[in-house]
């Protein structure tokens, strides 16, 4: 004989309390291949997802002080989130790759967007890539499970929509409908 159920209360805590929430559900989501856990390769394309999933996601409405997004070089930065990359990396939750032969804006279509911009881009000879462990799967699945099925939603398609998106698209996603976080950049706009 199973248990009665419990009577849900309005006061029932949101499944998504921290940065790390939001982190780890957002590398739990599919991507483009349709794949749960699908990478997010880059600590630019990262910041763009995460800023997406609360401008566009309204994914932060339960905690809307989470990240506390900036103008910075390439747009929207929240510093937050190092604190947060470091800690799932330190218990084992997240690992961070170092491509040591990629950069940011592989694949890119990098003479288009310096047409459009007027900018000289400085490339960094690595790229940090961010992918769940086993551990941050698990962890990953049970807030994604708890979220109701719009924020499913909005959370995949916001991942399916802009991690497979080339580099400089998104950037010119991002900058052209939100101006004032980009007005710090290091691009001309």
């Amino acid at each position: 004989m199973s248990p009665p159920p419990q009577p849900s209360s309005p006061e029932a805590k949101p499944p998504i309390e921290s940065g790390l929430d939001v982190l780890l559900a957002l590398l739990y989501a599919p991507g483009a291949s349709g794949k749960i856990a699908e990478p997010v390769f880059g600590i630019t394309r990262l910041q763009k997802l995460l800023f997406l999933l609360w401008k566009e996601g309204g994914f932060f409405q339960h905690a809307p002080d989470l990240y506390n997004f900036k103008a910075y070089d390439f747009g929207p930065c929240m510093d937050d989130l190092y604190d947060d990359l470091e800690f799932a990396e330190d218990v084992g939750l997240i690992t961070v790759i170092e491509s040591p032969s990629g950069n940011e804006f592989e694949g890119a279509d990098e003479e288009a967007f310096l047409r459009d911009f007027g900018f000289q881009l400085v490339k960094k000879e690595t790229r940090r890539d961010f992918a769940l462990t086993d551990d941050g799967c698990e962890a990953a699945k049970a807030l994604v499970d708890a979220l109701d099925a719009a924020d499913r939603g909005r959370l995949a398609q916001i991942k399916r929509r802009f991690n497979s998106m080339p580099f400089f698209d998104l950037l010119r996603y991002v900058y052209r409908k939100y101006p004032a976080f980009a007005n710090k950049s290091v691009l001309s706009l």
